[in-house]
């Protein structure tokens, strides 16, 4: 080290400073060693005793709100808690007086006062709690008693109910029925009704009696009950003989009321349990403001104490301080005075003209000297230095010019985007953006600066009913996602009334602030919800699809079953009546499944090439007559469209349900605009436009889904636009739905043009199935359902054939192999097991090439079968043996349907 250099000079005005502060420091341990001992005495006993004073304060103050607590706590669990809440709250108190009595280093006469008090709360409150878990308890059973008793007057009701019903049925038919029967039905209707009345009366005493607030109430209850009760044991004696006994019985528990278990007793209990909590309560109450009120003067106790040894700990802090800082002063002069006399003086002449000579490289002088350079001290390095510093902003001006090149690039890149970009700093405040981020939020160039907030951006969407949300949905506000942006990577939505989303990806910037992405995604948010709503349908449709396939079985039973008995009750016309409603009734049950089939794509269609302007045309005198005088159609068909390839009878059936749909939605009176047009591929669309109240958006995504249905109750089963949706979707077409409130609704259904070929797919013709029977035939029937099973083997028995059945395959190819002269086999598609009905028919054709097939199932649609060989279930018995008989040879009929 060269002490002639500046360094050295200051190395040794240091030491002669760092001598000084050496002599004032020992001053200063000398003044901090007073300071030591008084500090000692706040820490190791005044501060801890008022801390422990200010801590029993703030528990004693929660102690007088504990009881309340406790006392509103309605719960086992909610009182279990305030039960725990209070005993830490004591535990806490009693740890904070052994620390008081530790840091006083004696046992004052206040602090075992507020030991003692806090004692005799704990037993009040716990008392208090003991009190409340009794008043719960008699809550309880009070709760079952009502229970009972209510279940007591259902069983009642059930005794003398159909009794009632019955005479009533008698009574009010007149004296034309049987006399004696006339008679006895007038004498037991009074007694009949009267312990219904009495009944009903003893009951509202008792829920009266649970719910009284007072004791006197209670008392007036429970003698109007024993006078009831009086009176319906009389009443038991005059009620018919076969209900005397059943009566009489349930009326046990209604004279329990009356005692020690009963509803009186145990309200009386409650009300009794109720006042004596309350005087617990009050009691707590007192313990706890005297609690309050000793610790209260406690903490002024302590709090004094430690004013006192304050006061004197400042006093000499302040005395200390002042000859430290008359010391330091000296220190700081003369150090300053050395300094400048060896050190700042020569090296502000040599700094001098180092300044000059970077003022000339400044203005452009590459050749300015720095003097100097030759010199052995710090002086000379930097006279050095400069000259290495000259040489690099040389270098740096190259760079310079480099840099500003790449900037343009990426300032022509940042304005070219196709997406909104903007730049945040620290304090949320808008330092750089792109063309489009103004197009894309329609911002003009006044209304964006530099440095305009957030929060005023943020105000502007606002005012136009812009809302947030994250990407899953979920709302949220602006405020909240500006703070988030600063700290994490985030993404978010703007949505827009018009329904424009606006998807915002924001990055957090490491020195402070963030950076967005701003993109358009409307159409994007629009093909998903496209997507969700088709995979939603389809689920739909395979749940239905199942369900309909369970009741088609079901149904199959039911329907034979009642065929039988119309056949049976021929000469009974008033069951055959009842049975004929129930077959109706079956039957439309039926038609419901099929639409559900339509709606899950399963079931079978027959479709050819159809006109559809001649198909509209020729429905509308029939949609006029069904929609009532008040509806208006009209059409507009598109001239010379290709036919299309369709089931004819089922886009029949979806007109006339979209007609029907759009009539209710006008309440029967307005227009209904039929319009058809070709459209972008190989489809034409037919649109159903009426001028109704239209769909409310957060309605429009469930209109299509079974059962769903805004109607009035009995008004409609909601599958007719399912149906609608599933025969479209079958045909290889689409279903869109445009609607708003009070702007109508255009239902459009879009499908597929028939094949150039012109081919066309025969329709399956009806007909009645043959009546004639079997002579004798062997006929195996297979199906996995029991009921089904025995009814169709009992159905083809009837008409003279012998029947062997089975419930899986295997045990039909055993019966195949056991009986060579079996030459039918009557198979369900769908059975479980390893053969179903196909593979079964394919084993069993394997083994006799000349048996005959027929199948049935309540899937025709996903069988894969010809319509010839398949019947769809319920299968009438007419139609079975018909089918049967065709295929044995023995008559034309009809076999699909």
């Amino acid at each position: 080290m060269r002490l002639t250099g500046i360094q050295g000079r200051l190395l040794l005005i240091l030491a002669m400073a760092a001598l000084a502060v050496m002599i004032a420091s020992l001053a200063a341990l000398r003044a901090l060693d007073d300071i030591s001992g008084a500090a000692e005495s706040v820490t190791g006993r005044d501060l801890p005793a008022a801390t422990a004073a200010m801590r029993l304060a703030r528990i004693a103050e929660r102690l007088q709100q504990r009881g309340a607590s406790l006392m509103a706590a309605g719960e086992p669990a909610a009182r279990e808690r305030e039960q725990k809440a209070v005993e830490e709250d004591l535990a806490a108190f009693a740890g904070q007086l052994e620390v008081l009595r530790s840091a006083r280093g004696e046992t004052r006469s206040e602090v075992e006062q507020i030991s003692a008090l806090s004692e005799r709360l704990a037993g009040s409150l716990r008392d208090l709690r003991a009190r409340l878990d009794w008043r719960a308890r008699l809550t309880a059973l009070l709760e079952r008693e009502q229970a009972a008793m209510l279940a007591g007057q259902d069983r009642i009701r059930q005794i003398i109910g159909p009794s009632i019903l019955a005479v009533a049925a008698i009574v009010d038919g007149g004296p034309t029925a049987d006399p004696v029967i006339y008679r006895t039905a007038v004498r037991s209707q009074a007694p009949l009704l009267s312990a219904e009345r009495l009944v009903n009366s003893a009951i509202a005493d008792l829920l009266l009696a649970a719910s009284a607030t007072t004791t006197d109430g209670v008392t007036e209850t429970r003698a109007q009950y024993a006078r009831t009760r009086t009176q319906l044991d009389l009443v038991a004696g005059a009620l018919p003989a076969g209900l005397r006994h059943e009566f009489r019985v349930a009326l046990a528990g209604f004279a329990r009321q009356g005692g020690p278990d009963g509803v009186f007793a145990l309200r009386l209990a409650a009300l009794a349990t109720h006042v004596s909590a309350e005087g617990a309560l009050d009691e707590a109450r007192v313990l706890a403001g005297g609690l309050k009120s000793a610790v209260d003067r406690l903490v002024l106790t302590a709090n004094q104490s430690m004013a006192d040894v304050t006061e004197r700990l400042s006093g000499t802090i302040v005395t200390r301080t002042e000859q430290f800082i008359a010391v330091g002063i000296a220190v700081i002069l003369l150090t300053t005075g050395l300094a400048f006399a060896f050190v700042i003086r020569p090296l502000g002449r040599n700094l001098a003209g180092v300044t000059e000579a970077m003022t000339r490289l400044a203005h452009g002088e590459r050749g300015a000297q720095v003097p100097g350079a030759e010199r052995h001290d710090e002086i000379g390095d930097l006279a050095r230095a400069f000259t290495v510093f000259k040489d690099n902003v040389f270098r740096m001006d190259v760079l310079d010019r480099e840099l500003a090149e790449k900037s343009s690039l990426l300032l022509a890149t940042f304005d070219t985007m196709n997406d909104g970009f903007t730049v945040f700093d620290a304090e949320r405040r808008l330092v750089a953006w792109n063309p489009h981020y103004l197009t894309l939020y329609g911002f003009s160039g006044d209304d964006v600066t530099i440095g305009t907030p957030i929060t005023e951006i943020n105000r502007r969407l606002e005012a136009r009913g812009v809302t947030v949300s994250m990407p899953g949905g979920e709302p949220t506000t602006f405020e909240e996602l500006s703070e988030r942006r600063l700290r994490m990577t985030q993404r978010y939505e703007l949505h827009f009334p018009g329904g424009r989303i606006v998807e915002l990806r924001s990055n957090p910037i490491p020195r402070g602030g963030f950076v967005t992405i701003h993109m358009d995604v409307t159409e994007q948010r629009a093909t998903e919800s496209q997507l969700r709503q088709a995979q939603k349908m389809e689920t739909v449709g395979q749940l239905t699809g199942g369900i309909a396939h369970d009741f088609n079985n079901i149904l199959a039973v039911i329907l034979g079953n009642l065929f039988i008995l119309e056949r049976e009750l021929a000469d009974d016309p008033k069951l055959l009546e009842r049975t004929r409603k129930a077959l109706g009734a079956a039957e439309r049950a039926a038609g419901q499944v099929n639409r559900l089939l339509a709606f899950s794509r399963r079931q079978k269609l027959a479709p050819e090439d159809v006109d559809v302007n001649a198909l509209v045309a020729g429905m509308m005198d029939l949609i006029d007559a069904s929609l009532g005088s008040g509806v208006v159609l009209r059409t507009d068909f598109a001239p010379d469209l290709p036919v299309v390839h369709v089931d004819p009878g089922q886009l029949e059936n979806a007109l006339m349900n979209l007609a029907v749909n759009a009539r209710d939605a006008m309440d029967g009176r307005g227009e209904i605009v039929f319009t058809t047009r070709p459209a972008d591929g190989p489809f034409i669309e037919i649109a159903v436009t009426d001028t109704g109240q239209g769909i409310p958006p957060d309605l429009i995504d469930q209109v299509f889904e079974p059962f769903f249905t805004t109607k009035a109750t009995g008004k409609g089963s909601g599958l007719g636009l399912s149906m609608v949706y599933g025969f479209v979707k079958q045909s290889g077409g689409t279903v869109a739905l445009d609607s708003a409130p009070g702007a109508g609704t255009t239902v459009t259904l879009r499908l597929p043009v028939a094949a150039p070929t012109g081919a066309v797919i025969a329709q399956g013709t009806g007909g009645q199935a043959a009546t004639r029977g079997g002579e004798g035939e062997c006929l195996l029937v297979v199906d996995d359902d029991a009921d089904l099973l025995e009814l169709t083997a009992g159905q083809l028995s009837g008409r003279g054939y012998r029947v062997v059945s089975a419930g899986d395959g295997e045990t039909a190819l055993r019966l195949l192999a056991e009986n060579p002269d079996i030459r039918l086999l009557y198979t369900d598609v769908v059975m479980p097991g390893r053969y179903d009905g196909v593979a079964l028919a394919e084993e069993a054709r394997k083994r006799r090439p000349d048996l005959v097939v027929l199948f049935t199932s309540a899937e025709p649609g996903k069988a894969g079968i010809a319509a010839a060989d398949l019947l769809r279930k319920p299968v009438a018995e007419e139609r079975l043996v018909g089918a049967v008989r065709e295929r044995l040879g023995g008559g034309e009929v009809s076999s699909s349907r």
